[in-house]
């Protein structure tokens, strides 16, 4: 994990390890914002067992979509960082 000159959060329980904004929570936040896929894992475990209660009143389903671990191989990191860097006013080297 890179700081990025932005706190890091060294106790991130994001599950996907190749992540370049894991533990980045400015990012990570910003990031899940702009793209309203989904929410970030952490505030997932916040919330799980309230949308899984409201889900089951309405017959929605809930189920887990996280990307495997073969996605980040060929998801662009690089863009995503310096795309997150740009909307949040810094810069990044280029190294993740």
């Amino acid at each position: 994990m890179r700081d990025h000159g932005i706190s890091l959060n060294a106790h991130c329980p994001c599950s996907q390890p190749d992540c370049p904004l894991r533990g980045n929570c400015v990012l990570c936040v910003q990031a899940h914002l702009d793209h309203r896929r989904h929410i970030p894992e952490c505030f997932e475990n916040i919330l799980r067992e309230k949308i899984r209660f409201l889900a089951a009143m309405v017959e929605f389903d809930t189920k887990d979509e996280r990307p495997a671990r073969s996605f980040w191989e060929t998801f662009d990191k690089e863009g995503l960082l310096g795309e997150c860097m740009k909307r949040h006013g810094g810069e990044t080297d280029g190294n993740l």
